[in-house]
């Protein structure tokens, strides 16, 4: 059974990283870097909201435009919901007294098996045109087609009836071919008949001729409603516009023109969905590009009735616009690149400097640095009694101090109980450490070459030991140290019984810890603001000179076995000559506020 415990325990894919950690953190964090991650996530979350909001409005597009080109191009209808165009010959009142007729035939040509070409031809009306006529402009809030419907003078036009249809679909060479002929000839009244609900009075010849003596021409002007198509814009990707650049000059009997106007389909397949689950919604959409116009003039002949012929046919070519929205798979996809470019990016320079900052205070925290050899003291000076005690207390001769008042005598015990505190907080406080600076970074980018200081050498050197006993083989090889050393100080029974101690215990109750030097160089500050508790204060420093007093009460201790001896002699010498000084000086204090008590408890009782 333990062994299929531990076979299913292999199969864990969340086990957890066992790692080392730092200030009782697995991550090793820094101001810079807490300030920094502020400002990235600040940054994230403004990019974020912004692209989420785009996406939840539909703003952005992702299209793919493709041509198609077919032999036989399908069909094409033209009508009011998608085109319309209006016809005029340039001069004064067409609509009412024109110089020529305009007449719209739709064509059909079939071609049988044996090539035989059979022609359908019908008439389209005319009429006059109106604003109603132009419901496709008029919807579109980005222009006021009214107002250019009345400055082009558009009501003396004239437009397919309402309910027209144009079909456009094959080439000549197709079996079948539709398309739309526009013929301008001599104005004949009562042509109903090809003309429809349009039935004006012709004009004089004599006006046509006045016309031709001072223009030199006829115009044939041809507006039409086009289409612009934008499928990067997430909504109004197609707009449709008034077409005023077509126009023939023609003369009659001497210059005829011709035209081929070429018409293609856009197919737009626009998926409205945002999940990957497609909804297709289909549309087409007419559209007259510039490229696709064919014109040829030709010298006019005395037998001409034609002046101008227009034809209107389906492109060759097919646009299939595919467009969607982006859909939550790909947000998350942008999202997470952008995310993973700027912790990366931003990262490496945040993360250089958290390890050199990490380097530092670890280097801070396990060694101390020594300038240069016969300048330790210098640095390093003891706070003594009288810099932090009243003037006129420690420097009186034990008679004086006699005439002294109590109350100057409380106010000097004040001073002196907190020597020791100061004392040992100054020591502290003059320890060399190295600092972070723009130097040191420089010189650990530049690997050593530039700002070469002392600041560097120390870090490099404190780096390169820390790295040292953090290598695996030293490490085992202190731990197997540890186990030679219970061997040479235990006998067999007493390593059973070490062995076999209680583990340590964790209770509820307030944890009693022995001070050490971390207390301080972690809480140096709060012990120099004073915010530091009071209790624990207390119990730091008093547990130090009381440690050390009992120490040396057994130094002084004649009948105290060598061994032991030996062992404190060599503890009091590792403690280092300043702080031995400072519980020297701490001790006077106490002897000399014994023998002061005494002197008043004296002069009290007498």
């Amino acid at each position: 059974m333990k062994k299929f415990y531990s076979t299913i325990q292999q199969l864990d894919i969340f086990g957890q990283t066992i790692t080392l950690n730092i200030n009782k953190e697995s991550n090793y964090k820094t101001f810079f870097g807490g300030i920094s991650s502020i400002l990235i996530i600040a940054i994230l979350i403004a990019f974020f909201f912004s692209n989420v909001m785009d996406f939840l409005n539909q703003t952005e597009i992702i299209f793919s435009l493709e041509t198609k080109f077919s032999i036989n191009p399908d069909d094409m209808i033209l009508t009011s919901q998608n085109y319309m165009a209006a016809f005029s010959i340039e001069q004064k009142g067409f609509a009412i007294n024109p110089y020529f007729n305009i007449s719209i035939e739709q064509r059909q040509y079939i071609r049988d098996e044996n090539g035989k070409l059979i022609k359908n031809i019908s008439y389209i009306p005319l009429e006059t045109c109106t604003l109603s006529h132009f419901d496709l402009l008029l919807n579109q809030s980005d222009i006021n087609f009214q107002e250019q419907y009345n400055q082009l003078d558009l009501s003396n036009w004239l437009c397919p009836k309402k309910d027209f249809q144009f079909k456009l679909s094959g080439t000549y060479s197709s079996q079948e071919f539709n398309f739309i002929k526009i013929i301008v000839n001599d104005c004949i009244d009562n042509k109903e008949n090809e003309t429809g609900g349009w039935n004006p009075i012709c004009a004089s010849e004599q006006a046509k001729q006045q016309h031709l003596q001072k223009e030199g021409q006829f115009k044939f002007q041809i507006y039409q409603v086009n289409s612009v198509v934008n499928p990067g814009q997430p909504k109004t990707y197609v707009s449709s516009y008034l077409d005023g650049e077509m126009y023939f000059t023609f003369v009659p009997k001497k210059m005829s023109r011709q035209a081929n106007l070429f018409y293609r389909k856009y197919k737009f397949f626009n998926d409205l969905s945002l999940l990957p689950l497609e909804n297709i919604h289909q549309e087409e959409v007419v559209v007259r590009e510039n490229s696709d116009y064919r014109d040829l003039t030709e010298i006019g002949r005395d037998t001409d009735d034609n002046y101008a012929i227009i034809y209107l046919r389906r492109s060759q070519f097919t646009e299939i616009v595919n467009r969607r929205y982006t859909q939550i798979g790909e947000l998350l996809s942008y999202l997470g690149g952008f995310l993973q470019i700027m912790i990366t990016g931003l990262g490496i320079f945040i993360m250089y400097y958290n390890k050199i900052q990490m380097q530092i205070e670890l280097s801070n925290k396990l060694y101390n640095f020594k300038i240069s050899p016969g300048k330790e003291q210098n640095q390093m000076s003891i706070i003594k009694p009288s810099q932090i005690s009243n003037a006129k207390g420690l420097s009186l001769s034990v008679e004086d101090s006699q005439n002294q008042n109590l109350n100057d005598s409380l106010v000097d015990e004040k001073y002196k109980k907190n020597y020791l505190k100061k004392a040992i907080i100054k020591q502290f406080q003059q320890m060399n450490q190295i600092s972070l600076s723009m130097k040191l970074i420089l010189n650990q980018i530049t690997f050593g070459l530039l700002f070469n200081n002392n600041d560097s050498q120390f870090l490099n050197k404190a780096i390169n030991k820390v790295n040292n006993d953090l290598n695996i083989h030293d490490i085992l090889y202190k731990i197997q140290e540890i186990q030679k050393l219970k061997h040479v100080l235990l006998r067999r029974s007493q390593i059973i019984l070490f062995n076999f101690t209680p583990k340590p215990l964790i209770t509820l109750d307030e944890d009693y810890q022995l001070p050490n030097r971390m207390d301080i160089e972690e809480n140096l500050s709060d012990l120099i603001n004073s915010n530091f508790e009071e209790k624990n204060e207390k119990n730091l420093f008093t547990d130090i000179y009381h440690a050390y007093l009992e120490i040396k009460k057994e130094l002084d201790d004649e009948s105290m076995p060598f061994c032991q001896f030996q062992l404190n002699a060599q503890l009091a010498l590792e403690l280092g000559p300043q702080m031995q000084e400072i519980f020297k000086n701490q001790e006077q204090i106490e002897n000399q506020e014994k023998v002061a008590f005494s002197i008043i408890l004296k002069s009290v009782n007498e």
